[in-house]
């Protein structure tokens, strides 16, 4: 599944020939694509010339001139032009120009990833391809329609997966969907002939992903003991995670702690998940975190995970070691 309204253009072959993907979810957009590329192929299954181009590196009409220039044979070519909504607007017109007579052999899109559903309305070429359905938005899935998501991934490769499986694969893995995508692929392969994918298999995955494994060393931070810590690095280490990201996800935890910690008390979790830039859904788990850590605390922390990554970068001493140091002394306080 790409978009609602590109699966129904082409299930009625109404395609446009041009259309603009906009939005902060750049993964839909890239499944979107494939899914036109997919449509547009020969009888002979050959995939159409696809040529994918930034706004910084070509004006607006020297990108539409070459709609005009493919090929007598194959499927046509597929013209891709990101950040399209960096152009000044005056020059958005030509795109109108070009949609009054149209490249015969040619599908065009345009990537707007900085572009708004609010933004549509004020400039008339927007909204024209709103008008006609062909502006596409894509955006960042709150926590119900993850779960929702993901269940049509599994459904669309031959397996059932429970809500609870897919709120488990949420918990273990965040939101980013390229992520969720891949380890619900893994998770389809290690269940086999296995119809059904439940918490309890998500969860004997865990101990063979290194992305469930990450999470599950930032969500031990807090404990008063360090065996989950300890735990979680021993995995990550074993299935080959390099110890520099290790220590990058340790501190952006840290950093989160410590912004939340200094914003102000009383606000509505959505406008604070906007300032740290986090989904809604992960604000309660990371204040019960938060309080389990001073300010100062936080900063001896971050402190430690320097110290050891300037270490890991100019001595011959082992990584793990070091990690460990670090974990060890990563408590409450």
């Amino acid at each position: 599944m790409s978009h609602p309204l590109l699966e129904r253009h082409l299930q009625r072959r109404t395609l446009k020939p041009l259309y603009l993907f906009y939005g902060d979810e750049e993964f839909l957009m890239h499944r979107a694509l494939e899914r036109l590329a997919q449509a547009m192929q020969g009888s002979d299954t050959e995939a159409p010339l696809k040529t994918v181009l930034e706004a910084q590196e070509v004006s607006l009409p020297d990108f539409l001139a070459q709609t005009r220039l493919t090929t007598l044979w194959g499927p046509g070519q597929l013209l891709v032009l990101r950040r399209v909504e960096t152009y000044p607007a005056k020059s958005l017109h030509l795109i109108l120009d070009y949609l009054e007579r149209p490249a015969a052999r040619a599908r065009v899109v345009l990537l707007a990833p900085g572009l708004k559903a609010r933004d549509l309305a004020k400039n008339a070429v927007w909204k024209r391809l709103q008008q006609e359905e062909a502006a596409l938005g894509f955006f960042h899935l709150r926590e119900g329609e993850l779960q929702q998501w993901l269940t049509r991934e599994a459904q669309a490769q031959g397996k059932t997966l429970t809500l609870a499986g897919a709120q488990r694969l949420v918990d273990m893995v965040g939101d980013n969907l390229s992520e969720l995508a891949s380890e619900l692929e893994k998770l389809t392969l290690f269940a086999g002939q296995e119809k059904t994918l439940t918490p309890n298999l998500v969860s004997q995955l865990a101990s063979h992903s290194r992305t469930y494994n990450i999470f599950a060393l930032v969500d031990a931070l807090g404990e008063k003991g360090a065996q989950k810590r300890l735990s979680a690095l021993a995995h990550l280490l074993d299935l080959g995670e390099p110890p520099a990201r290790i220590l990058v996800m340790l501190a952006r935890q840290l950093r989160l702690l410590l912004r939340l910690k200094d914003s102000p008390a009383g606000g509505p979790p959505e406008a604070l998940a906007r300032a740290l830039e986090i989904p809604p859904w992960k604000i309660k788990d990371l204040s019960k975190q938060a309080a389990r850590f001073t300010a100062p605390t936080l900063e001896n922390h971050l402190r430690r995970l320097h110290h050891a990554d300037q270490q890991l970068k100019t001595s011959a001493g082992n990584p793990r070691l070091w990690l460990e140091w670090c974990l060890l002394q990563m408590g409450p306080g």
